[in-house]
């Protein structure tokens, strides 16, 4: 039988009027409670951020920075709506008796009072319990007791500052390593852009290298073109041949004049650096522009290029003895930008090619040739490195000027200020190139002139070797400049010899060419060898070699009448001896031997300076 259903009076459902209010009531409850949680997650999202910024910066973080930090940290999470609901549950779990309260508290307290008071072998006196309850009765009046997410908190801070001291050093440690982590990072990165570089540097070196075909597939007897091959060659293969291009016009004499006068060009001028390359050096040396620096800097026109380095005249602040502000003249030089890779890879280039021509066209007889060439090849581009450190070269060029300050006869610019790529110096107004400089003027005065400046220029050199047992190790024409057709001056210190531990040695070997004595000459070489004892293995070997090199330079040995011989020979002889001495080391190197070379006039002949002007007046 189906249920029946009992009808109810209309008066016994809610109204409607009596549930909004309440469902008002709940709503405004919900978004106000939504509201503050929303609210306290915001402020602990803010009260993060100094513990953020104190993770992610570079500098070390100290205990009491991260102190402070976790302090506004625990103080909004506290301050969040749910620690305050987890008070409230736990209120309601106090008065339940699931949690311990004032009640059970004080029942426990009381029970571990008796046993003391009951098990005392000393009596205890009523005074004395009646004030601990006292006590109790005060501390537990307290209006409020933690709620568990509050001592939950309060756990965590106190394990936390425990630990401060090791988590301060923790993040340090993490800062130290994503430091390394990114230095080593941009190490090879800048590896990785430095064998990008050198490819684009042997590509350019070795294309240079079909110039050499082209050379050979000239008419022999046309210098000409010849001589603009190896121009171009020069060029394009960059600093490293332009430089063994002006050690090669610096002796021409071995060399056709049409070839000789193509080298020549680039001992007076190079094709200067880019703006921006000069500009990218300032920035690296001083973090800064030429033209904040200096007034009048003009980083696209140098006053002179070189393979090294290009040259810009500026005016720079300065004040004179009474304080007042001037402007100096200066002379700035700029270093080329990786030079370092240019050398090394034209080392690596040239022996590459001295080796695949020795694998090419095998001889016995040409095996010691290239493999002297290939040792010669190393000495020569150390030599070249050796310019490449400005510092030491500003150190070089203050050291001579304070030499030459104690002589009229020549002059070095004073240095201001040195830097690894720029160097700040002395300007010279009126100062040519000694090939420049006496190019005005009748024939008698510019006659007289070279004279006055070639027994200056003889007195600098004579000076420095035996006075000061150093000298300048890049000494060809574009390095002397002369002023007012009358002052010496002398440039580019990047390269000095110091022969003081092999002077004595030096002379004798000096002695013995004059003489034309071979057997004295192999026992100086063997003395100044770079390894003695093989060429003392080979005494014999190298002294026929170098009666050769005499007979064949036509010199005459000098015996008691050395005298009446030297008068015989006269001027010309005496250069053709000194001569002789300057290039029997690379004769001998051509011949195979191994030897220390002691150019008693660097990379430059010294009769081309000084044969016409030095014959007194």
């Amino acid at each position: 039988m189906a249920k029946q259903v009992k009808p109810v009076a209309i008066d016994d459902y809610l109204k409607l009027e009596e549930i909004l209010p309440a469902l008002k009531n709940q709503t405004s409850r919900l978004v106000r409670s939504t509201s503050d949680f929303t609210v306290g997650v915001a402020k602990i999202y803010r009260a993060l951020l100094p513990l953020v910024e104190l993770i992610n910066r570079r500098s070390p973080v100290t205990e009491q920075e991260l102190h402070k930090a976790l302090d506004e940290l625990f103080l909004a999470l506290q301050q969040h709506p749910v620690t305050l609901q987890l008070r409230t549950l736990t209120d309601r779990m106090r008065s339940g008796n699931l949690l311990p309260n004032e009640e059970s508290t004080e029942n426990l307290l009381r029970f571990l009072v008796d046993q003391v008071t009951s098990r005392s072998v000393v009596p205890i006196p009523p005074q004395v319990t009646e004030e601990f309850w006292k006590f109790f009765n005060e501390l537990m009046s307290e209006p409020e007791l933690r709620g568990l997410g509050e001592v939950s908190l309060d756990v965590l801070r106190i394990f936390l500052t425990a630990y401060e001291p090791l988590i301060a050093q923790v993040i340090n440690q993490m800062k130290d390593l994503r430091r390394v982590n990114d230095r080593q990072m941009r190490e090879i990165l800048g590896n990785t852009r430095v064998i990008r570089q050198d490819l684009v540097i042997f590509r350019r070196q070795i294309g240079a290298l079909r110039y050499i075909r082209e050379f050979f597939a000239t008419d022999p007897e046309n210098f000409k073109e010849q001589a603009e091959i190896v121009a171009q060659m020069v060029r394009e293969f960059g600093p490293f041949f332009i430089k063994m291009a002006q050690v090669a016009a610096a002796s021409s004499d071995f060399l056709p004049d049409e070839i000789a006068e193509a080298l020549a060009v680039f001992q007076e001028d190079v094709e200067p650096m880019t703006a921006s390359e000069v500009e990218q050096a300032f920035l690296e040396c001083y973090g800064e522009l030429p033209t904040e620096r200096y007034f009048g800097f003009d980083a696209s026109s140098p006053i002179k290029s070189g393979s090294i380095a290009s040259v810009y005249l500026a005016q720079k602040p300065t004040r004179d003895r009474k304080g007042r502000q001037m402007l100096t003249p200066v002379v700035v030089k700029v270093g080329r930008h990786n030079l370092e890779r240019e050398f090394l890879i034209g080392k690596t280039v040239i022996k590459l090619a001295i080796l695949s021509s020795q694998y090419w066209a095998p001889h016995s007889k040409l095996s010691p040739f290239l493999s002297s060439w290939l040792g010669q090849v190393d000495v020569f581009v150390e030599g070249f490195r050796e310019e490449l450190d400005f510092e030491s070269e500003a150190s070089n060029q203050s050291r001579f000027a304070g030499r030459a300050s104690l002589s009229s006869n020549w002059h070095v610019p004073q240095v201001y200020h040195g830097t690894r790529r720029i160097i700040e110096m002395e300007f010279v107004d009126s100062a040519a190139s000694i090939n420049s400089a006496f190019s005005t003027g009748s024939k008698r005065r510019v006659s007289r002139a070279q004279r006055r400046v070639g027994r200056a220029f003889l007195h600098t050199v004579i000076s420095h070797l035996v006075i000061y047992q150093e000298f300048h190790g890049d000494l060809h024409p574009g390095n002397i400049l002369v002023a007012n057709q009358e002052d010496l001056y002398l440039i580019d210190w990047g390269n000095t010899v110091d022969i003081s531990t092999i002077w004595r040695p030096a002379l004798k070997y000096l002695q013995a060419v004059l003489a034309g004595d071979a057997e004295a000459i192999t026992g100086a070489i063997i003395a100044l060898g770079s390894d003695p004892e093989a060429l003392r293995a080979s005494q014999a070997e190298l002294q026929g070699h170098i009666e050769q090199i005499l007979a064949d330079a036509a010199v005459q040995p000098l015996g008691y009448d050395f005298l009446l011989t030297l008068y015989r020979e006269g001027q010309e002889g005496l250069l053709g001896r000194l001569e002789l001495a300057v290039n029997l080391g690379a004769a001998l190197a051509l011949r195979g031997q191994q030897v220390l070379l002691i150019d008693m006039d660097p990379q430059a002949n010294m009769s081309v300076h000084l044969g016409p002007w030095w014959a007194p007046t």
